[in-house]
Parts: structure tokens; sequence; C-alpha cells
């Protein structure tokens, strides 16, 4: 009958394993690219970083501050590189058509429009110079100095990791695990009014036994900046593939991952679900991690 009990128990942890593993990690959503992309990741990290500004005529809407913001963020968090230089769009271009020129650099660059079989609209690229083709791409519609800091970080650590992500699946959520039952008393967790259910907010006292604030984006986007060591935040990651052409039609297929970060570093503790609405669900899935 042990025997019988403890087999159960290490089925529910294999399958709590899998769940946190799919939600967080899995089909390459946030940790590691994919084995072409990885053979550049070395030759990418021995070159010095080219990081492309916009022209001042660009920088209106939601491309205000954008030069502003990603000095900043690259500055505070960019270790990966050499070196790094900030260069205006001619300068690049001059870079761009020497061919012998281009194979000195990696460089980094944000686009609005989709670029065909490269990358989809609206993401910070990195890559080799001298290719046409980036080593890996981000998805961030948004531009605040907040954004652009999650995105440098999360494209930092993908490259880090390379392919080997399913490797260390495994550890991540059991290091995730202890850091939860050492220290989660002691933290806040920031909720995004925005996407907030209603089952939510009716529901959450009854199954979330520590400290949470409803919040604006905006507050969260002050924790980030503040690296807040009291905070952690759900915010979502959204997996955007390369475009793919079909019947003519380029498309970008993009879906949705919820993640608790942890403010003062922006290390990913844990996946809660997919879509966009933050649900009880979510919530529990979270709290399960704890335990694992």
């Amino acid at each position: 009958m042990f025997e019988i009990k403890t087999e159960i128990l290490d089925m529910k942890k294999l399958i709590l394993l899998a769940t946190i593993a799919f939600t967080c990690y899995s089909v390459n959503a946030q940790m590691g690219i994919n084995k072409k992309s990885a053979r550049d990741v070395e030759t990418l990290k021995e070159r010095p970083l080219l990081v492309v500004l916009m022209d001042e005529d660009e920088q209106h809407g939601k491309m205000k501050n954008y030069n502003e913001n990603i000095q900043q963020a690259i500055n505070d968090i960019w270790t990966f590189s050499p070196s790094i230089r900030f260069i205006t769009k001619e300068e690049w271009k001059t870079v761009y058509k020497d061919k012998d020129e281009a194979k000195k650099y990696a460089h980094l660059y944000y686009t609005e429009k989709m670029l065909q079989a490269n990358a989809p609209n609206n993401c910070l690229l990195i890559g080799l110079a001298e290719k046409k083709v980036v080593t890996h791409f981000v998805f961030t519609p948004d531009l605040g100095l907040a954004d652009l800091m999650l995105s440098v970080t999360n494209l930092q650590k993908d490259l880090e990791i390379g392919n080997n992500y399913k490797k260390i699946v495994k550890e991540q959520v059991k290091l995730s695990s202890k850091f939860l039952k050492d220290s989660l008393e002691h933290k806040i967790l920031y909720i995004d009014e925005g996407f907030v259910s209603k089952k939510l907010l009716k529901g959450i006292h009854d199954i979330y036994d520590y400290q949470y604030e409803i919040v604006s984006k905006e507050e969260i986007d002050d924790a980030i900046v503040a690296k807040d060591p009291k905070i952690l935040f759900i915010r979502h990651f959204i997996k955007a593939q390369r475009p793919t052409t079909q019947n003519g039609t380029t498309e970008s297929m993009h879906f949705a991952l919820k993640l608790v970060y942890n403010a003062s570093n922006l290390e990913v503790i844990s996946g809660t679900g997919a879509g966009a609405e933050i649900d009880i669900k979510d919530i529990e899935m979270f709290i399960r991690l704890i335990n694992y």
C-alpha cells in the first residue's frame, strides 16, 4: 500500500513539473533558442554589439523616448557582449553595406514592421551584422523603460541558455520552489488590474495566504525600474513565431503565457497559464509550486 501511495505522489510531482514546464518554458516560450540559431550564439557573444537608435523623426507615439529608454535598459542589464556601441541608422547602414566590416559586429535593433521569414512586427532583434536572418528576437509591443528592461533581460537569458533549455527546466522549478518557500511571506504579489477576472477578485483571499495587491501596469513598471526587492509580479510573455508565407500571405502566430517575475532581478519564478486573463486557476498553479 505504501508503494502505491509513493507512486501516486511521484506521479503528481511529474504532472506538476510537466505543467509548470509547459506554461513557463516549453515550446521555446522564453528559455533558450532553437538549434539553428544556437550555432550563431558563440560568435555573437564574441563581437561588439551595435545598438541601433531611432531617427529623431521616428520618436513619436509609442516610440517616444525610445533612444533614451533602450540606452538605459542596455547599459543597466546587458552583459552578454564584450562591448556596446550606440549608433545611428545611417552609421548602421554603412556597416551593413560593407561585408568585411559587418563581420566584425553583432547588432540589436527594433522593428515595427514584420520582416519576411525573419521576425514578426514590434520586436527587439539581435543577430550577426552580416546575416539577413537574426539570431533571436523578443516580441516587444510596448517601449517604456520597464518594458524594454524586461525584453532585454529575456533576450539575454535566452542567448545564455542557447538550445539547452530542456536540461534546466527541472533545476529551475526546484530553485523557484525553494525561493518561494524561503521568501514568499516577505513578498507582495502585484496583479495587473487590467487583466484580472471577476472570479479572481472574489476568490483570491480564500486561496492565497500571502500579501498581494491589484495594481496598475504603471505601478508594476515602477517596481521593475526600481528593482524593488519586495515585489513579485505577473506579466504576459508573448511568444511570436518567425513569419511564414502561405498562399501569398505572410503571417506570424502569437500566443500569450503569464509568468511570475521577481522585480529585483527580473528572474522568472513561475508560469501560471496561457491566455490574457489572470484567473483564480493561475494563482492556484502558482501556489502549487511552493509545495513542489
